[in-house]
């Protein structure tokens, strides 16, 4: 069956903005970023295997397009945004998924985009190597520092967490 652009916009355009407001840390980047990658994917729709999943394959879309807006960045320097903050203040689990978008923003940017791909694309190990033009053993590393990063920075959080649901 052959893909069109507006097909596979439609099915996964969500996940690829999602991916690229995790990288970014910003949703109107995304938006931008996402745009970008859908316009590639109608000039690259012509050489696209269709023996690839379409997830990885616009997520590797998706890693250039970030890679070139880096690029863009460092060589024409703005001043850092903060990240959004558009959740309630006063709700544990909102309170934690801030902490852990404030902690995935510390991560290194190699280890942030392996572990969102493997958690949140859905990416194997083999995919994400290709997408990232790494080893499969440099991913599951990665993955694995990134994992261990996060719950050390998220532990005080946790904690906190589970002794308000044991209080109640």
């Amino acid at each position: 069956m052959e893909q069109t652009a507006a097909e596979l916009f439609r099915r996964h355009h969500l996940a690829v903005y999602r991916h690229l407001r995790r990288m970014t840390g910003r949703g109107d980047v995304a938006e931008d970023l996402t745009q970008d990658v859908f316009v590639r994917v109608v000039s690259a729709l012509p050489t696209y295997d269709a023996r690839d999943r379409e997830l990885p394959w616009l997520f590797r879309i998706a890693r250039n397009v970030f890679l070139n807006h880096v690029r863009s960045l460092s060589r024409h320097p703005e001043a850092p945004a903060a990240p959004e903050a558009d959740w309630p203040s006063d709700d544990a689990p909102q309170l934690l998924g801030a902490a852990l978008r404030e902690a995935l923003g510390r991560l290194t940017a190699p280890d942030r985009e392996v572990l969102l791909l493997r958690e949140q694309g859905g990416l194997s190990y083999a995919e994400i190597a290709r997408a990232c033009g790494m080893t499969d053993a440099a991913v599951r590393s990665r993955i694995y520092r990134a994992k261990c990063a996060l719950r050390l920075e998220l532990k005080p959080e946790l904690e906190a967490v589970r002794r308000g649901a044991s209080g109640r």
